[in-house]
């Protein structure tokens, strides 16, 4: 994120009393990178659906009770075929292969504990077809920050 949507972010959000204090780009509630396959140069694509989700979150007004703030780790995938490895590889070693839900190019696990969703977003098909990538990649965000906010009765995010 450039030092001006990330300062906008932090205006916007404290100003709405959602989140306040020092935010960084690594204290946002829902963060979306890309595995070490992709080049750096997607990393404005995905500052820009980082910032975007995160507007939509706030307008849908989720960060409005601290008791249950959410947060998502996304990482964009080539593959999820690919990259089964992910899921012994999370950093909570309680969470099992059962736990993570995979689903129309999706592959998310939801801990209820913390409530942290961490998610893997497969993106080959859409480098093929080279149509509404970032359309279709932000279709994948909501079908799983949705799937969540469900369980939370919070207003899903559109």
């Amino acid at each position: 994120m450039s030092y001006q949507s990330n300062t906008l972010v932090i205006f916007y959000l404290s100003n709405k009393n959602s989140i306040v204090g020092n935010m960084t780009q690594e204290t946002l509630p829902i963060q979306i990178i890309a595995d070490q396959t992709f080049s750096s140069a997607l990393n404005p694509l995905l500052n820009k659906l980082e910032m975007w989700i995160n507007f939509q979150a706030l307008k849908a007004n989720w960060y409005g009770d601290d008791a249950c703030m959410l947060s998502f780790h996304f990482t964009l995938v080539r593959a999820l075929a690919d990259d089964l490895s992910f899921i012994s590889n999370e950093k909570n070693a309680e969470i099992n292969k059962e736990d993570w839900i995979i689903d129309n190019h999706v592959a998310y696990c939801y801990q209820q504990n913390n409530l942290t969703t961490s998610a893997y977003i497969a993106v080959t098909d859409l480098i093929k077809t080279k149509i509404n990538i970032e359309y279709e990649i932000k279709k994948r965000l909501i079908q799983v920050t949705n799937a969540i906010a469900k369980k939370h009765a919070l207003t899903p995010l559109g």
